[in-house]
């Protein structure tokens, strides 16, 4: 027969067991709050390298945006030189054709046809020229460029085009005109292509610390006008509540748009 532990006994084996939990259970949260201090340190680091990789991101959408612009003046200064010239050059050569044959010739209907479709194609080399490089830009400003861009539109399409500013004593930057200038572009591009779209509504304005700019249309594309928007460190949201339209707000620091301040 086994005697039984005194009480002494039992209850010093009671407090050597606790301890020994107690220090088991104290290594264990040490444990945790060690990996939990790790976690965060690398939490941090993660995030750090995130905002670095996002600030990489966006100057490299700056740069290819600037060479896709720099691409687009050469190509646009290419086709109104050569093309312009050689398509003027044809327009005077069936001029002449037509004063050296008498009028009654039949081939003089021809020549005033292809005459026509020559006039046509220049018009047309004008009007790309003009998309893929805006002098107006250059020689107007961003606001008169808008107001242009906007009658020219209204004038093609036949689609009602209304545009709003407070920017007439704002003086912009040539990149962050040139940006909200696309913007704006490709806007009413989409807009064009949608047979539902009645009516299209620009706004530029500054309102606090960034200069906004809506669009409101019946149907719109974003693709690129985030790009744009994210070089210059702005934002674009869209908002399409159900049978009205389609709205997008590009905002952008006055900090990048204003001349000196970007």
């Amino acid at each position: 027969m086994t005697a039984r532990p005194s009480p002494v006994t039992r209850r010093k084996t009671r407090n050597e067991a606790e301890a020994l939990v107690h220090v088991l259970t104290t290594h264990q949260v040490d444990a945790i709050v060690g990996k939990r201090d790790v976690m965060l340190v690398r939490l941090k680091q993660v995030e750090a390298e995130l905002e670095r990789s996002r600030d990489e991101l966006r100057g490299l959408a700056a740069q290819l945006q600037v060479q896709r612009e720099h691409e687009r003046a050469s190509i646009g200064r290419e086709i109104h030189d050569e093309l312009g010239q050689t398509l003027t050059s044809l327009q005077l050569g069936l001029a002449w054709m037509a004063r050296a044959l008498p009028p009654a010739q039949p081939v003089q209907a021809k020549i005033r046809s292809l005459s026509a479709m020559v006039t046509t194609t220049i018009r047309s080399v004008k009007r790309i020229a003009v998309e893929l490089r805006p002098g107006v830009l250059d020689e107007l400003g961003l606001v008169k460029a808008l107001q242009s861009e906007a009658r020219a539109f209204q004038g093609h399409t036949g689609i009602r085009c209304t545009f709003k500013t407070n920017l007439a004593k704002v003086q912009c930057n040539r990149t962050a005109s040139l940006a909200v200038f696309r913007i704006a572009q490709a806007a009413l591009t989409n807009v064009a292509r949608h047979a539902r779209a009645s009516r299209a509504v620009i706004t530029a304005i500054t309102s606090g610390p960034d200069l906004v700019l809506t669009d409101d249309t019946d149907s719109l594309g974003i693709v690129g006008m985030r790009e744009r928007a994210v070089a210059l460190d702005g934002t674009l949201t869209l908002r399409s509540p159900r049978g009205r339209g389609t709205t997008v707000t590009v905002r952008i620091p006055l900090s990048r748009v204003l001349v000196g301040r970007s």
